[in-house]
């Protein structure tokens, strides 16, 4: 395949919706991750994090608990990545899309993940404060409040039927360029 024809099939639209679906994805799954040990949470919460280690410390497991905690938030990230990878291969290749567009996503995403782009302060402000809505429900309902909030949207953006149109109106228009420059 040449060059100019693979740059023709690759389309931006699709790319760009696929990756906000994504980055939703991740911060969903970054907050579901915090459901695994939400004792911890309330622990560090309450006495911060020096006097929370401290508390743990009289529990009998808890380096196993600690280590759990951090490894199911450390893989949340990829975790949120490869499921939002295959909800747009899939929906890319059902709409008989060039699959090259997915494995863009992913690389996307992999660039944001590697940067740092999710422990940003302001990303944490703007996304995670849908749970702050809802003070007197606890800490437990915050982190499913925020997860839902943000796995509707991710799947709008993927499932959505105007969404999913307005990018493939572009690439229908962009067919019919290429056939009057031919």
């Amino acid at each position: 395949m040449k060059f100019p024809n693979l740059i023709y099939k690759i389309n931006w639209r699709i790319i760009l919706l696929h990756i906000v679906a994504t980055i939703f994805i991740i911060l969903c799954a970054q907050q579901f991750a915090k459901l695994n040990d939400i004792e911890i949470i309330k622990l560090v919460d309450k006495y911060g994090a020096e006097n929370a280690l401290k508390q743990l410390q009289k529990d009998t497991n808890y380096p196993s608990r600690i280590s759990d905690f951090l490894l199911w938030n450390s893989i949340s990230n990829l975790i949120g990545l490869l499921t939002a990878f295959i909800l747009s291969f899939i929906i890319i290749i059902k709409k008989k899309m060039f699959w090259l567009n997915s494995l863009i996503i992913f690389i996307l995403g992999l660039l944001f993940i590697r940067l740092g782009l999710f422990k940003n302060q302001i990303i944490n402000t703007l996304f995670y404060s849908f749970g702050d809505l809802f003070p007197n429900f606890g800490l437990l309902y915050k982190y499913i409040i925020n997860g839902t909030i943000l796995l509707i949207f991710a799947l709008l953006i993927f499932f959505n039927r105007w969404i999913n149109n307005f990018a493939l109106n572009y690439l229908s228009n962009k067919k019919d360029t290429e056939t009057k420059l031919i």
